[in-house]
């Protein structure tokens, strides 16, 4: 009698890191730090692998074709975590960013209607004003030579633009202390990030310090949120003219709510969505900004070469003052699309299984957790030729022998697919204004260059002592 012997592979037949028991492979990780230490075990076990932590066994994968399947498989057969959705449903703004099914279905198409160009063109004299005030805020510490936490000032920057954008309210925070709703968002992020990642739900149990100041935080912008909605509603009753012409995000949802008749667009999902855009617009753009300016720096000929691109097209003025200028920035987009490729504020991409599936010949089932390894994917040398090296012309002359292969799926800075991020065009405008007016007027400097700049992940992955000083350009 035969035997037969099933060639299937399951989890179990997958390679790993080994660990504990019960807790797996937990305690082997620094969460401010976890992206390096998957990174690392994928140049050891290969572009699919397994990790364990605590009881949840979680599939990596980092092959550019299958990633991108997954992300286009979205939402059907592929989803965000589930852990990601509950946790921000517990905060009350489960917007387009983290629903799923129907519900996202039904956010995403009001929410890019929001956020198009049309919009973005129109709000461009606020962004504008806003880049000045960042301007004066860096020839202040110049003036004074004081030394500057770039993350911190460009997050500024990007709460005043997102601000003014999602409420047509101008808080200006880089020249006063701004007001309380900006100290409360920044108690969301890094909060959010240790409840997705911990192995267990304590806040449900049991509330710690910092789980009551979160509560807190979350409870002034509910309310504040909230007032902006009830004055726009009545501003907007008062001058219907502005269902045609919106000046702003919350202007904007609102009036395509009324047109989208039978859509069921909810005030609470009005609220989610305006708090996901301002989580949104104040963490990442600013620390890909941030992160522009370290390589500035640590890359002057290449900064040199961005300076005479912004030098010719702004022509005599301080700052790119007309947004159809900003496409012919092409040096300063590549150097932005380089700075994304090695520092992308989110390096890793968590998702799960709707259902069973075969993942490069590994059946997984419903539920299963895996994690894609997107800065992985840009620094593989089988996507990118030279992957270490920054060097923004590859984005110029993706054909040069220098730095082939130049594989853009591999490049998956705001996703790709049904679910691909509809602020993208927002952040590009940000990134090449801020660092236009940089380049155009100051000389930028570590502060003290013996002490490395390190990256974090906190949600979002953003540079660790990150402090320059400006030098006026003469």
């Amino acid at each position: 009698m035969s035997v037969v012997v099933s060639t299937r592979k399951t989890i179990a037949d997958l390679d790993g890191p080994n660990g504990l028991p019960i807790v797996g492979n937990l305690l082997q990780v620094n969460f401010e730090q976890f992206h390096l230490h998957v990174e690392r075990w994928c140049d050891e076990f290969g572009p699919i692998f397994k990790i364990r932590m605590g009881p949840k066994t979680i599939v990596c994968i980092a092959d550019s074709d299958e990633v991108n399947k997954l992300l286009r498989d979205r939402p059907a057969t592929y989803r965000r975590r589930s852990t990601i959705e509950s946790v921000i449903k517990e905060l009350g703004f489960n917007g387009v960013f983290s629903s799923e099914g129907e519900d996202w279905k039904r956010q995403r198409k009001v929410v890019a209607l929001a956020l198009n160009s049309a919009h973005l063109n129109q709000f461009f004299p606020q962004l504008l004003e806003t880049t000045r005030r960042l301007q004066r805020r860096w020839e202040k510490a110049a003036d004074q030579n004081l030394s500057v936490d770039l993350c911190r000032d460009v997050m500024r920057y990007t709460v005043d633009v997102t601000t003014q954008l999602a409420f047509g309210v101008s808080v200006n925070t880089l020249e006063t202390d701004g007001p309380v709703i900006q100290q409360q968002l920044d108690k969301v992020f890094p909060m959010l990030g240790k409840r997705v990642n911990a192995p267990f739900p304590y806040w449900r149990y049991i509330r710690l310090p910092k789980d009551r100041e979160l509560d807190r935080a979350i409870a002034g912008i509910e309310t504040t949120v909230n007032g902006f909605i009830t004055d726009c509603r009545q501003r907007m009753q008062e001058n219907p003219s502005l269902y045609d012409e919106p000046t702003n995000f919350l202007e904007a949802i609102i009036a395509a709510q009324t047109a989208e008749q039978g859509s069921k667009f909810t005030d609470q999902e009005i609220y989610s969505n305006v708090v996901t855009l301002l989580l949104a617009g104040e963490d990442t753009t600013a620390n890909t900004i941030a992160w522009a300016g370290k390589y500035f720096i640590e890359f002057p000929d290449y900064f040199a070469k961005v300076r005479a691109e912004v030098d010719s097209i702004v022509g005599s003025d301080s700052l790119v003052s007309d947004h159809n200028l900003l496409p012919r920035l092409k040096y300063l987009e590549a150097f932005a699309n380089e700075t994304m490729r090695i520092k992308p504020v989110g390096p890793l991409f968590p998702m799960e299984t709707n259902e069973p599936v075969n993942l490069m010949g590994y059946e997984l089932p419903a539920k299963t957790p895996v994690l894609a390894l997107t800065r992985h994917l840009a620094i593989n040398p089988e996507n990118f030729g030279a992957p270490d090296q920054f060097n923004p012309e590859r984005w110029l002359n993706p054909q040069s022998s220098a730095t082939a292969p130049h594989k853009t799926n591999a490049f998956l800075p705001f996703g790709t697919g049904p679910r691909f991020c509809p602020g993208r065009n927002l952040a590009l405008v940000e990134i090449k204004m801020a660092l236009a007016m940089l380049c155009r007027n100051f000389q930028i400097e570590l502060t003290d260059p013996t002490r490395k700049v390190e990256e974090k992940l906190a949600f979002a992955m953003f540079p660790a002592n990150l402090k320059v000083k400006f030098t006026r350009r003469q």
